[in-house]
């Protein structure tokens, strides 16, 4: 029996979930959401570069606020599309 940091005893689960999901084939629809995923993280990185080099903030005379404000309207709207879903 195993016991966690304060002395209770842990029943343990046994599960055949994870063997099952190891034998299903991996298809066409995997690859879309692996993909997708990766263009998600390039953009997001890319997204976050243009914020972050904030070398237009002098040549539009903005202040560090209103910079900040201009970096978070694309991740608020992406969070707000994905919650009407």
């Amino acid at each position: 029996m195993a016991f966690d940091s304060v002395g209770n005893s842990i029943k343990r689960v046994k599960s055949l979930v994870p063997a099952r999901l190891d034998r299903l084939p991996w298809t066409k629809f995997h690859w879309s959401i692996v993909v997708g995923l990766g263009v998600a993280w390039i953009l997001d990185g890319l997204e976050i570069q243009i914020v972050a080099s904030a070398g237009y903030a002098k040549d539009l005379h903005m202040s560090s606020v209103e910079v900040g404000a201009a970096g978070s309207v694309p991740a608020a709207s992406t969070r707000r599309s994905t919650q009407s879903r």
